[in-house]
């Protein structure tokens, strides 16, 4: 009263005048109060409501009838319990119960039965009535919600991931992601003041500390992932771990650490068998094979065509465990990286006819035929010649397996700007789609032929790719219902270079 007061006594011509308006409005300010206070409740952007203290609605503002839904005449001298039943046995019920009965305040945020939306409502009981404000919190309460239900899910999904992630700023500065997955960034730390962060000092070997210092600068400079595997020696025994650098910022990368122990372990039982299966099966199946190119030669006598029968049995068995030896050792070479290329610069149309030549008598037992058509140009290209004619003659056999008898192998060869493609075309059946994705995979064989028995370790693409791509070309395939083929490029090789090096 006293503030209405200072506002309007300027108007009253002296002191007397100004004290009599003064018990005047004191006299009646009861009366004068709620209509001031009607239109200035009608300003306010909140929901307002006053009730009496059997929880009858006294007064409610336009933004309160607003929020529920209601006209204002609805809520004149109604309890509130009766206009909105559905209050009874909820959160807000019980607090405006409790205010009621026992004049405690209550701020809460709760959504409101009638319409669903969110609210912030303050509770405040005086002798003679209860004010209740209210704030429509709907579309904030639903970021929170939004916010906290994805938290909760890239929680559930960092937990389900056996790699370990970190964020690792410019300077070597660490935060572990899988702990703190709604880490703001480095340009909010002073919102992380419970954030436990490290260094990559205390994270990896102090030996690996420069390195790691300079893969990160080239990470952030270059934007290029890199990896660095390492080992940690144990308590039992050593560990070892792959680290992926991936950059996420202008000064950070995410390293994704993975235990690799196990691998290691099966990498070096692989190797443990790959070399048993060198020392313990090929030089046995190299004996035995010469033993029985030696018996069919007649070194120990003339033999019955029986006994050559079984032992040219014997011979092609042999030869196809010495090739399947022969595949497991070169695909550990591919992967050790231990393989030896003798490079060279070949006339590439020698290469392929001397291929072509060894590969007809194989291609005539399924009684197809190999029709070579060399471009007529000199292409030279420089490459291993054991290794490509390795590659041509399995893309061959391939070929002649899954092409239908009396009909032709196409083996041509195409000239392009900057390199020379080697086509093998067949005309079988075509690769199947759901197998497609998978053919270059190690031990993954196609359907075979109705009418053919084809056999194989389905390593054979799989070197073949790893050759091709180790002597710096390309292999591909196109393939349709009518044919399938094999594509090898090379990039060309210029005379001069061939020349150096007789």
């Amino acid at each position: 009263m006293n503030e209405f007061f200072e506002k309007i006594k300027g108007f009253f011509k002296d002191e007397e005048a100004s004290f009599e308006a003064k018990q005047l409005l004191e006299e009646n300010w009861h009366k004068i109060a709620p209509d001031y206070f009607k239109k200035l409740l009608t300003t306010l952007e909140n929901a307002v409501y006053v009730l009496d203290k059997q929880g009858n609605y006294f007064y409610v503002n336009q933004t309160a009838a607003n929020h529920t839904g209601k006209a204002l005449a609805d809520f004149a001298g109604k309890n509130i319990f009766s206009l909105f039943p559905e209050l009874k046995g909820t959160e807000i019920g019980r607090k405006f119960q409790i205010a009621i009965e026992e004049g405690q305040s209550f701020h809460i945020q709760q959504q409101f039965p009638p319409m669903n939306h969110w609210y912030d409502l303050r509770i405040m009981p005086t002798d003679d009535y209860i004010l209740v404000i209210g704030k429509e919190i709907t579309s904030q309460k639903t970021t929170e919600i939004g916010y906290e239900s994805v938290l909760k899910k890239n929680r559930a999904i960092l937990g389900s991931i056996p790699d370990r992630l970190y964020g690792i700023r410019s300077d070597g500065t660490i935060i572990d992601y899988k702990l703190y997955p709604d880490f703001p960034g480095w340009d909010f730390l002073e919102l992380t003041n419970k954030v436990v962060f490290s260094h990559i000092a205390t994270l990896f070997p102090t030996s690996l500390v420069p390195k790691l210092e300079k893969i990160i600068f080239d990470v952030l400079e270059t934007g290029e992932s890199s990896t660095l595997e390492y080992s940690v020696e144990g308590y039992h025994s050593e560990k070892h771990y792959e680290a992926r650098f991936a950059k996420t910022g202008d000064s950070e990368v995410l390293a994704i650490i993975r235990d690799i122990s196990d691998r290691k372990k099966a990498e070096a039982l692989k190797n443990e068998f790959i070399s048993l299966v060198s020392h313990e099966l090929r030089t046995p199946l190299t004996s035995i094979k010469g033993s029985i190119d030696l018996l069919l030669a007649g070194v120990s006598g003339e033999l019955t065509n029986q006994t050559k029968s079984l032992l040219n049995i014997c011979r092609k068995n042999t030869q196809r465990l010495v090739r399947f030896v022969t595949d497991l050792l070169d695909i550990e070479a591919l992967d050790s990286g231990n393989i030896n290329f003798k490079y060279k610069t070949y006339l590439l149309s020698d290469l392929l006819q001397s291929s072509v030549d060894g590969m007809r008598t194989f291609a005539e037992q399924y009684h197809v035929l190999l029709n070579y058509k060399p471009d007529g140009t000199e292409s030279y290209v420089y490459v291993d010649e054991d290794r490509l004619n390795h590659c041509i003659t399995n893309l061959i056999s391939n070929a002649v397996k899954y092409t239908p008898k009396f009909s032709e192998v196409l083996i041509l060869t195409e000239l392009n700007e900057d390199f020379i493609q080697i086509q093998i075309k067949d005309n079988g059946p075509g690769i199947d789609p759901n197998f497609q994705p998978r053919l270059f995979h190690r031990f993954a064989q196609g359907a075979p032929p109705k009418d053919k028995l084809v056999g194989g370790s389905g390593l054979g693409l799989s070197i073949t790719k790893g050759f091709v791509e180790a002597m710096n070309g390309k292999i591909h395939f196109l393939t349709s219902e009518t044919g399938t083929t094999f594509i090898i490029e090379f990039p060309l090789e210029k005379k001069k270079r061939m020349a150096a090096e007789q």
